[in-house]
């Protein structure tokens, strides 16, 4: 097995916007190319979410071993 490839993607809400047409359409790509959202990180600063961190995970590919078949 080769583990897991992870992978973020950052969305702006400075200002309390948010693209959601836009967000959708990346989480949605991000989806049929096989990535799991395992998480979101809320970024804040003085108080404000300026940023959420989405967390994907998708596994990887297998690892060859000298001499072993997988």
């Amino acid at each position: 097995m080769g583990g897991w490839e992870y992978r973020t993607l950052r969305s702006n809400t400075a200002g309390g916007h948010l693209d959601f047409e836009r967000l959708d359409e990346e989480l949605n790509d991000l989806g049929k190319d096989g990535w799991e959202l395992v998480s979101v990180t809320c970024i804040v600063c003085n108080g404000e979410t300026m940023f959420l961190v989405h967390h994907f995970r998708r596994p990887g590919e297998p690892r060859r071993r000298a001499g072993f078949t997988v």
